[in-house]
C-alpha cells in the first residue's frame, strides 16, 4: 500500500510541477519567462518557439519521472522505497527548477540578441483613496476565530485522550502550521497597493480581487489544519474519518492551484483592455526564478506570474526563513528514512529486556519505555495485533508499527514487527504495550520470563 502511495505521489508531483512551472511561459503583462519584453515582441516567432520548446521539455520530464517512479512497486523494504522516493523527488524538483532557470537565461539572451530594450515608463502613482481602503475586500480576521476554536478543541481532546507525552509533537506542529496561515494573512494585508493601469477603478478591482483570493486561501487553510487534531480524536471511534480528511486535504490543494490560476486569468483578461506594461525592468532580480534584491526593504513581494507571493531572498530575514525551511524539511525526511533503515537493516532493532523490577522496550523512531513489573496487570501472547489499531504518531507500515496508537479504544505504545505470528501484550491500568521482535522466539522468550 505504501509503495503504491509513493508511485501515486510521484506522478501527481510530476504533473503538478509541469503544469505550474510552465505558467511563466504564458505572458503576464509584458513579462514572459521572468523577462521583460516590449509588448509588440511577445508574439515574435522566436519567443513562441522558445516557450513551445520549454513546455514540451516540461511534459517530457513529467513523463520521465512518472515512469521512473514505477520501480517503487517492486521494492520490498519500506526504508528503500522511501529512500528511492525521496531521491526521485529531489531529482524531480531540481531538474524542473534547473530547466526553468535555463530557459529564463535563454529568453534573456534572446532579448539581448534582438536588442529588445524596454522603455522606462513613468512610475504610476496610486490613488490615495485606494491606499486607504486597500483591504476592503480582505476577508475579516474574525474568520480565524472559528479555525482557532477547532484547533483548541482538538488540542484539549487529544491531551485528554492521549496525554501530553504522546501528543505534544504533533500538536506543536499543527499549532505552528495554523499560526503560519495567520502570519501569511497578515503579510497579504500588509502588501502595498499594486498600480497596474492608469484607471483607479480598474486598479481597485484588481487589488480587491487578489487580496480577497489570497485571504480566502489562508482562511480555508487554517480550517483544514485547525480541524486535524479534532479529526485525530474522532478517529479513535471512527477510523474511516481520517481517509475523508485526506480527501479534503487533496481537494484543498487542487482548489488552491485552480483558484490561483483563475485569479491570474481574471487579471490578464481585465488588463487586456489596457495592454499594460511593466514600468521597470526587474529581470536581474528574477534571474533564478526567485526574487533576490537586497535593496528592496520588502520581505514578501507578489511574483511576476501573478498567482503567488515570493520571499525576498536578498534580505537577511529572507535567507534565514528560506534556510530554516529547507533544514527542517530535509531533517524530517532524513530522520524518517534513517529510522526505517535502522528498522529494516539494523539487526535486532526492536528489542526488550526484563529484570525483577522493570521491563524495557526499545525501537528506532520512538522513545524507550520502562515499565514497572508490579504495574503490569496482564500478560498475553497474541497471534497478531487487534484489527483497527489507529496510529496517533510514529510509524505505521505493512512491516512495522512503532509509536503511539489507539488499540481497542485504549492508549497503546507499540514496538511491533508485523506478521511474525507472535505479539506480546502488556496491559497496565492506563496504557497497553505491544511487542513483537523480528524473531518470534525472542518474543516468546520474553513472555515466558514474565510468567
Amino acid at each position: 500500500m505504501l509503495n503504491w502511495l509513493f508511485v501515486g505521489m510521484t506522478i501527481f508531483v510530476a504533473v503538478t510541477m509541469a503544469a505550474t512551472t510552465m505558467l511563466p511561459a504564458k505572458p503576464h503583462k509584458n513579462v514572459i519567462l521572468e523577462t521583460t519584453l516590449p509588448h509588440e515582441q511577445l508574439n515574435h516567432p522566436a519567443v513562441h518557439a522558445l516557450t513551445k520548446n520549454f513546455r514540451k521539455q516540461l511534459w517530457w520530464l513529467a513523463l520521465f519521472f512518472s515512469l521512473a517512479g514505477l520501480p517503487i512497486i517492486f521494492i520490498h523494504f519500506d526504508s528503500l522505497a522511501l529512500l528511492y522516493f525521496m531521491l526521485l523527488l529531489f531529482g524531480l524538483i531540481g531538474v524542473f527548477y534547473a530547466t526553468e532557470v535555463r530557459f529564463i537565461h535563454k529568453m534573456s539572451r534572446l532579448k539581448q540578441q534582438h536588442n529588445w530594450l524596454q522603455k522606462q515608463n513613468t512610475e504610476k502613482v496610486a490613488d490615495t483613496q485606494l491606499i486607504l481602503t486597500k483591504n476592503r475586500r480582505l476577508l475579516s480576521m474574525q474568520w480565524f476565530i472559528g479555525s482557532g476554536g477547532l484547533l483548541v478543541i482538538g488540542l484539549v481532546s487529544n491531551l485528554w485522550l492521549l496525554g501530553w507525552g504522546t501528543s505534544w509533537p504533533l500538536l506543536l506542529a499543527l499549532t505552528l502550521g495554523w499560526a503560519l496561515f495567520l502570519l501569511l494573512y497578515w503579510v497579504i494585508a500588509a502588501l502595498p497597493v499594486r498600480v497596474l493601469t492608469a484607471q483607479p477603478e480598474y486598479d481597485r478591482v484588481l487589488n480587491d480581487s487578489y487580496r480577497q483570493t489570497w485571504s480566502r486561501q489562508m482562511v480555508l487553510g487554517s480550517y483544514v489544519i485547525g480541524s486535524l487534531p479534532l479529526i485525530i480524536s474522532i478517529t479513535t471511534m471512527a477510523f474511516s474519518l481520517i481517509y475523508i480528511y485526506f480527501i479534503i486535504v487533496t481537494a484543498f490543494c487542487i482548489y488552491l492551484i485552480y483558484d490561483l490560476i483563475r485569479e491570474r486569468n481574471f487579471e490578464d483578461q481585465l488588463l487586456g483592455n489596457f495592454s499594460p506594461q511593466t514600468t521597470t525592468d526587474e529581470d536581474r532580480y528574477w534571474r533564478y526564478a526567485m526574487y533576490i534584491n537586497r535593496d528592496d526593504h520588502r520581505l514578501f513581494v507578489p511574483d511576476r506570474v501573478g498567482v503567488n507571493i515570493s520571499l525576498n531572498l536578498g534580505r537577511p530575514a529572507g535567507k534565514l526563513i528560506g534556510g530554516i525551511t529547507v533544514v527542517l524539511v530535509l531533517g524530517l525526511l532524513f530522520s524518517v528514512t534513517g529510522t526505517l533503515l535502522a528498522l529494516d537493516f539494523g539487526g535486532n532493532s526492536i528489542r526488550a529486556s526484563a529484570t525483577t523490577q522493570t521491563i524495557t522496550l526499545k525501537a528506532p523512531g520512538t522513545t524507550t519505555t520502562q515499565i514497572k513489573r508490579q504495574s503490569v496487570q496482564q500478560v498475553r501472547l497474541l497471534q497478531q495485533l487487534p484489527v483497527g489499531a489507529v496510529r496517533v504518531n510514529g510509524i505505521g507500515t505493512n512491516n512495522f508499527a512503532i509509536g503511539n496508537f489507539r488499540v481497542d479504544k485504549r492508549a497503546a505504545k507499540l514496538y511491533v514487527v508485523q506478521d511474525t505470528g507472535t505479539v506480546l501484550l502488556l496491559q497496565t491500568n492506563h496504557r497497553d504495550y505491544y511487542f513483537a521482535a523480528k524473531n518470534p522466539k525472542e518474543t516468546q522468550r520474553l513472555y515466558r520470563a514474565l510468567q
